[in-house]
């Protein structure tokens, strides 16, 4: 693999993590606002974040 393609796919893939942990994070405080439960909104967003994460990686592999 070139080192430029993997640097270009290695900054890629820190974006969308990057952006995937920011969108978690407002939907945490959002869900925290909204239901009063922090521990109920953590689960919530830490399965939303999950998934964001494995959609991303199954894109990856094809």
């Amino acid at each position: 693999m070139n080192i430029e393609n993997s640097n270009n796919i290695y900054l890629m893939m820190m974006y969308v993590y990057l952006k995937s942990y920011e969108e978690a994070i407002e939907d945490f405080e959002s869900a925290v606002k909204n239901c009063g439960f922090p521990d109920i909104a953590l689960e919530a967003v830490k399965q939303k974040y999950g998934e964001r994460v494995e959609r991303i990686s199954r894109e990856f592999e094809d």
